[in-house]
């Protein structure tokens, strides 16, 4: 028996007892050694408790982001603050169960959908081995396991982004009318989760909107989700606690009112009138926009620097990859060859949902579950590429180091100090910077050579 077809048959039964290990450890604590959070206080399910009482906040006519009043619902919380339809069409769902029943039934839920996602790549191969592969590298890392320990609504984002990669991927290898309907279909998919979830999503509309085949589906999803998201700002039931679009129209340019009046920590978790408003869930992005928490749990890359350093950079700094990946996204969509296109759009897609954790400051560890999707992905890109097979082998390596836990273990129960902290993130912070560049190496050589290069020879 040879070493593929031993592999073939053992990653499953590994899959599926990862999986086991994940649950047993949410009811024993098996695994809460490997995490700050879990060794030094009781924090399970702390993202969760937030969702389904954002719905019975509107029931009681009460804003759905006023997490820490009205009634009491579970015995702690971090604040909501997803799209104000995933209150209505998902949250509500599992709002008529008690709160640790409840809980239980999002983790289930959370599973079935990493399931799926992990279905969805493996459709993209006909390799038996890349396709139980694929349910492996979604299912069985470490920030995985802390998604559904939070009780986070990570894992609807973690299927948006598979459902954006599946539709890029099978963009570039489209010959017939059906195939492309398909591949449409998958954007629509990717990019309507991520709008009523988590925007993630919302630095890729640049080359989607620039390329003809991605353009119709990418402007079609925009204005179903502008035309959503202002129902829930006028809508006077769905916004129980709005300010009123005067108010808003005040403020909502004035970047310099909104850090320093609506920034939760800075406000130390007390609620003004602005952040009970559903517009919170964008103007929040613009509070924290600068803002850097200092704290073991945040694995950012400007905290992990600042941390180093001991001083604060300049935060235009960390703002280089976003700049980066905008400026190929201008130049990726014209290359001629169909092919060579869609697969550096694919690598640009995935480059940019890196950016999350390179330039923004609060990052938390469960949110490295959505670099998942792009490491189980690249095993099927190894065999149908046209220009970056010799990089696929080092961006695997390097991002394997997703799946491990962080390097907490080696430092607990120490008082932690600057060099301690820096070697907790380590193993976060630089994969995901290495595997940025990784990434954007092939798209600069092809953009190069296709586009830049027969400009200057004329």
């Amino acid at each position: 028996m040879n070493l593929k077809t031993i592999l073939i048959k053992a990653i499953p039964i590994i899959t599926v007892l990862g999986v086991l290990l994940m649950f047993l450890s949410l009811k024993y604590g098996l695994l809460d050694g490997f995490f700050y959070d879990s060794v030094n206080v009781h924090v399970q399910g702390i993202d969760y408790f937030a969702l389904p009482k954002s719905f019975l906040n509107l029931m009681d006519g009460i804003s759905a982001y006023d997490t820490w009043g009205g009634r009491p619902y579970g015995p702690y919380a971090t604040w909501y603050l997803a799209h104000p339809a995933f209150t209505v069409f998902v949250a509500s769902w599992f709002s008529f169960f008690s709160p640790w029943t409840s809980y239980w039934l999002f983790v289930v839920f959370s599973v079935i959908l990493l399931i799926y996602a992990g279905r969805l790549i493996a459709n993209n191969t006909d390799s038996i081995l890349k396709k139980r592969l694929s349910y492996l590298l979604i299912l069985c890392a470490f920030p995985t396991y802390w998604l559904l320990y939070v009780g986070n609504m990570h894992a609807p984002l973690i299927l948006a982004l598979v459902f954006i990669f599946a539709a890029l991927y099978q963009f570039s290898n489209a010959n017939e009318a059906l195939e492309i309907k398909k591949a449409n279909g998958n954007l629509y998919a990717g990019l309507l989760i991520s709008f009523f979830t988590k925007p993630i999503v919302l630095l890729m509309l640049p080359v989607l909107l620039l390329c003809k085949q991605t353009r119709k589906t990418t402007f079609i999803s925009l204005l179903i989700y502008a035309v959503v998201s202002i129902l829930f700002i006028v809508v006077p039931a769905l916004n129980p606690e709005g300010v009123g679009l005067s108010k808003l129209s005040h403020v909502m340019f004035d970047f310099d009112y909104i850090k320093s009046t609506m920034n939760i920590y800075k406000n130390n978790f007390v609620l003004n009138e602005y952040m009970k408003d559903n517009s919170i869930h964008w103007l929040n992005l613009i509070a924290q926009s600068d803002y850097r928490l200092m704290h073991v749990d945040v694995f950012s890359l400007p905290v992990f620097t600042d941390t180093l350093l001991g001083r604060q950079l300049n935060a235009g700094i960390y703002k280089i990859p976003i700049y980066i990946t905008l400026v190929l996204s201008c130049l990726v969509p014209f290359i001629k060859d169909q092919k060579v296109k869609f697969q550096a759009m694919l690598l640009l897609v995935m480059a940019i949902s890196l950016t999350f954790f390179l330039s923004y400051n609060t990052v938390w560890e469960y949110q490295y579950s959505a670099a998942l999707p792009l490491i189980a992905f690249l095993p099927i890109l190894w065999d149908n590429n046209v220009f970056y097979k010799n990089n696929i082998p080092a961006a695997f390596l390097t991002g394997l180091f997703f799946y491990l836990p962080s390097f907490y273990f080696l430092v607990k129960g120490r008082s932690l100090n600057t060099g301690l902290l820096t070697i907790i993130h380590l193993d976060r912070v630089m994969p995901a910077l290495v595997l940025f560049i990784l990434l954007l190496i092939p798209i600069v050589t092809v953009v190069t050579k296709q586009l830049i290069k027969p400009i200057l020879k004329r």
